[in-house]
């Protein structure tokens, strides 16, 4: 891959913008999820299977609330003596590596997370089964250790003899992986997760429709009452879709800005000048 040039030092308002933004949410990543694991810790009656894959997913992004923001503070060119060692590559790969692995324990905490409701809708009477203390805890060390498996794999595989090569490197993912890296990574930190969870997604809204109904003609009471009930319910279901939906949709958006910019970057050779403010 050709190497991109450096673009000029885009002032002083752009790393008030930059770090400004990092450092804001800093503030809400990091007490917000400490919040969320001491919250479960303390509380016995949140001490529930489900919950667990909550709190290891806190967990997770409460990593990359520092881990991430250190990998941007590498791209600081116009201080070398913080660029110039953050973009050596042993300490390189470790940052890029390890935000890898990060995503991707993150997206599939949410796979996690979503297997246990769509038991709980579709099968609930063996839910007390299947979701166990036991099995949650396999499922939560099994995600961690999978995602740290691909973080390995970059850190003492793969070695871009071009990066390496440089002097007074940047450590940016789009200056080391090639685009058929991107579209692996891709594929396993976001496509996949989709496929697994927009399904069950969907079976899981399609199960409250048909129980919303079957509760509202089982109901003994009078025609009224019965249609008051029904539409209690439907607005209920129709309610809990909706924030699914929602949670789906920003998952998936949240993830094109950066899937957009590191493939255009990585495929762009000539005129690549792309202001800093928009990465």
């Amino acid at each position: 891959m050709e190497d991109v040039p450096s673009s000029s030092d885009p002032g002083t308002a752009f790393y008030v913008y930059y770090y400004g933004m990092f450092f804001v949410i800093a503030c809400i990543n990091i007490p917000g999820n400490i919040l969320v694991i001491v919250t479960v810790i303390k509380s016995p009656n949140l001490q529930k299977p489900c919950n667990f894959c909550i709190v290891s997913l806190a967990f997770t992004d409460l990593l990359i609330g520092f881990i991430y923001p250190v990998y941007n503070v590498s791209h600081l060119e116009t201080l070398p003596e913080i660029s110039r060692p953050l973009g050596q590559w042993n300490v390189c790969r470790f940052l890029v590596s390890e935000v890898i692995a990060l995503d991707i324990c993150s997206s599939y905490h949410l796979v996690a997370i979503t297997v246990t409701r769509y038991i709980a809708i579709v099968n609930p009477l063996r839910y007390h089964i299947y979701v166990t203390k036991r099995s949650t805890n396999f499922v939560i060390v099994m995600i961690w250790v999978l995602s740290q498996a691909v973080c390995v794999v970059v850190f003492t595989i793969y070695n871009p003899e071009e990066y390496i090569k440089k002097q007074d490197q940047v450590c940016q993912y789009e200056l080391i992986f090639s685009t058929a890296h991107m579209c692996v990574f891709f594929f396993i930190q976001l496509i996949l997760p989709l496929l697994i969870m927009i399904p069950m997604y969907a079976r899981i809204a399609a199960i409250a429709r048909t129980q919303a109904k079957a509760i509202a003609i089982l109901q003994q009471i009078s025609w009224h009452k019965r249609r008051a009930c029904c539409c209690h319910v439907n607005r209920h279901e129709l309610k809990s879709t909706f924030m699914v939906s929602i949670l789906l949709v920003c998952y998936t958006v949240a993830w094109m800005p950066f899937m957009t910019y590191s493939f255009y970057r990585i495929k762009c050779v000539h005129n690549c000048d792309i202001s800093p403010f928009i990465r």
